[in-house]
């Protein structure tokens, strides 16, 4: 949870530098339940479910309430769309 401490200033200088590393191209892992930044930074969400990787989904063709539903369980991936995954 990056931000999870932050002011609204201090959060987004956190997803200003996650956003110069990943556009350096290289690989960031973010750990977070903040979906609205999940989705601003994210090009791919990998969800872990029951202590499993429960899908890797890609955050551009999939809404948020879709990735939440997943993620709980409500959702299957297997019922998404290929365009989903990533």
């Amino acid at each position: 949870e990056p931000t999870a401490a932050l002011g609204v200033k201090e959060g987004n200088m956190v997803l200003e530098l996650i956003r110069r590393v990943r556009d350096k191209g290289l690989p960031v892992v973010l750990i977070s339940h903040n979906m609205p930044h999940v989705f601003e930074i994210a090009d791919r969400i990998h969800v872990a479910r029951l202590g499993k990787r429960g899908a890797v989904l890609n955050p551009k063709k999939i809404s948020m309430s879709d990735t939440v539903a997943v993620m709980t369980g409500a959702l299957p991936p297997e019922q998404l769309p290929a365009e989903c995954l990533a």
